[in-house]
């Protein structure tokens, strides 16, 4: 799901997925451009023995947009996992990165990252981390994390010839690689320039 909407628009978009023995379902949301708001929460219920689920989202927040978005995994039967990646970034807008995950049954295994950057003073990240355990024998993690741009790993990479432009496009660009695959190259290279383009304050 790639979303690129008008700067004054609200979307609401709503999905559950049933996912059966052996099922895998693999979700990818991506919001690169100004929106006004977004509320996503897309639930995944893991019905079947072994069925898994991944679910990435990464979206920048223009100055105006608020983003409030998330992902719920629900694990309804014995071996199944889920992993929940969420890599955000603002500059400018609010965003609230949400990740819950249930597990109702034994053997699920579940792990949960939230990292947002910070790149202007007028904006900010929110990050909600939810685990619930109602059967023992269950392994859920997370991992979650704002802030800016360590300054030291831009003198690292600018002390090996990069401008500091170069730099932080590249710390950027590392950030937002949560290995998503099966994009076609004319969708990843108007990814590329678009990150590229957040880096560079354009």
């Amino acid at each position: 799901m790639i979303h690129n909407w008008a700067e004054q628009i609200g979307v609401r978009p709503r999905t559950v997925v049933r996912v059966e023995e052996g099922g895998t379902y693999i979700s990818n949301y991506i919001c690169l451009k100004p929106v006004r708001s977004v509320q996503m929460y897309p639930t995944v219920r893991l019905e079947g023995e072994g069925a898994v689920t991944r679910l990435n989202t990464i979206a920048i927040a223009h100055p105006g947009s608020e983003l409030d978005l998330g992902s719920r995994a629900i694990f309804n039967a014995r071996g199944t996992k889920a992993e929940l990646i969420s890599r955000t970034i603002t500059i400018g807008g609010r965003i609230i990165a949400r990740g819950e995950m249930i597990a109702n049954a034994k053997g699920a295994k579940g792990h949960l990252e939230c990292k947002g950057l910070v790149l202007t003073d007028k904006g900010s990240q929110l990050a909600i981390p939810i685990l619930e355990a109602n059967v023992d024998d269950v392994e859920l993690t997370h991992e979650a994390a704002v802030g800016k741009i360590a300054k030291d790993q831009v003198e690292y990479l600018m002390a090996r010839g990069l401008t500091e432009e170069e730099a932080v496009g590249m710390i950027v660009r590392g950030f937002l690689d949560v290995g998503i695959r099966g994009i076609p190259d004319e969708l990843r290279n108007e990814i590329e320039n678009t990150i590229a383009q957040t880096a560079f304050g354009n």
